[in-house]
Formats: structure tokens, C-alpha cells, sequence
């Protein structure tokens, strides 16, 4: 068994996530003809990464919230997946930042979700 390294996104490295989970997300149309035949044109598949962190510290939501924030399209590695082992630009959306333990402005733990999808399709 060989070690993987931590997610990135962008420039931020983040923890290895307490929960992760990977679908196919397929951009198609669908008809159903006259005579009750379902048509499907699939045109592109993708991928949606989700992943859960029970306990964050705040510097690593942080430097997620700064790439999540530009609002672009940022390389996404995990190479936990091969789909995303070599790096994949992905747009990303940030969960809202739940207390979880800890006192203070810089020393708790928040539990986050980070959702991505690809940008682009890939072929099939």
C-alpha cells in the first residue's frame, strides 16, 4: 500500500477528509418518443467531489475560503481517486463554517464540507 498525498485545491493544501465521496455527473438530454421509448444523448461526463471534514482548524478553512472566494476554476489533486490524481480544474463552493469545539478567533475546530465539480467534460 503506498501513501497518498493530502487534497489539494488551488493553494490550499487541506487535512485528509473525515468523509469523501465521488459521482459521475453526466450533462445529457432525455426524451421520451411518442410511442414511450426513452432517447438519451449523453454529451459529456464529469465528476462532483464532496469532501467532509468533521473537525477543522480555522488556518486550513481559511486558506480555503481564499481560493474558494476568487471565484475561478483552481486544480483540484486527490490521489486517493485516479480521476483526480493528476490534477483537474474544478469550481468549488464552501460549506458554512460550523463551531464544533474551542474558544477564541483562531484556536477551535469547525466541521466544513467542500463540494467541486469539473469544469470541463470529458470524453466518453
Amino acid at each position: 500500500m503506498s501513501q497518498i498525498n493530502k487534497p489539494t485545491w488551488g493553494a490550499a493544501t487541506m487535512p485528509f477528509p473525515s468523509a469523501a465521496t465521488i459521482m459521475p455527473v453526466w450533462v445529457q438530454g432525455e426524451v421520451t418518443t411518442l410511442g414511450g421509448k426513452t432517447r438519451r444523448d449523453v454529451m459529456a461526463r464529469k465528476y462532483k467531489y464532496v469532501l467532509t471534514w468533521r473537525y477543522m482548524k480555522v488556518s486550513d478553512y481559511d486558506a480555503l475560503e481564499v481560493v474558494s472566494n476568487t471565484l475561478l476554476a483552481t486544480t483540484f489533486t486527490y490521489g486517493k481517486w485516479p480521476q483526480s490524481a493528476g490534477g483537474i480544474s474544478c469550481l468549488g463552493s464552501l460549506s458554512v463554517r460550523k463551531l464544533e469545539h474551542g474558544p477564541g478567533d483562531s484556536d477551535y475546530w469547525s466541521s466544513v464540507t467542500l463540494t467541486l465539480i469539473e469544469v470541463d467534460g470529458r470524453t466518453l
